[in-house]
């Protein structure tokens, strides 16, 4: 499973039908959950804004969303890597250079937002041409191995 820390106004100005948004918060998360950005719905994300809260502001099940305040967002990424401990199943999503040097420091993976939006996830079996008669050969080796058949 990764975690996911995103740098959100650093991904969402990058997003040009987020550009006119009234509500990016949460547009940036309908466009990372309609795209599947983040691959598996097991895996974790949070994205880090700077500043306060409005009150459009909403928390996901998946996606936390926090806020920096007074700090910044680069700050608060930064010290979330540093109290994590092991984050070798953790990707820093942003374009900013000391953000990027930092996650790399501290083992985590970094993934500039060109890479991160252009690399949509797509579902495995139906990225791979099978044809119907090897879909029906695996289904009927499942069915031995499972229902013991």
């Amino acid at each position: 499973m990764l975690q996911y820390i995103i740098d959100g106004f650093n991904l969402a100005h990058k997003i040009s039908s987020l550009k006119k948004s009234s509500n990016i918060h949460q547009d940036l998360v309908n466009y990372i959950k309609n795209h599947k950005l983040t691959g598996s719905r097991n895996n974790k994300v949070l994205i880090v804004f700077d500043g306060k809260p409005n009150r459009l502001s909403t928390q996901e099940k998946e996606f936390k969303i926090i806020f920096s305040d007074q700090k910044s967002a680069d700050e608060l990424i930064a010290k979330r890597l540093e109290n994590m401990g092991a984050t070798s199943e953790v990707v820093v999503v942003s374009d900013d250079l000391e953000v990027k040097r930092n996650a790399k420091d501290q083992g985590a993976r970094v993934c500039g937002t060109a890479e991160f939006i252009k690399t949509k996830k797509k579902d495995v079996w139906r990225s791979k041409d099978i044809d119907y008669t090897l879909q029906r050969e695996i289904t009927e080796e499942l069915r031995k191995i499972w229902l013991g058949e």
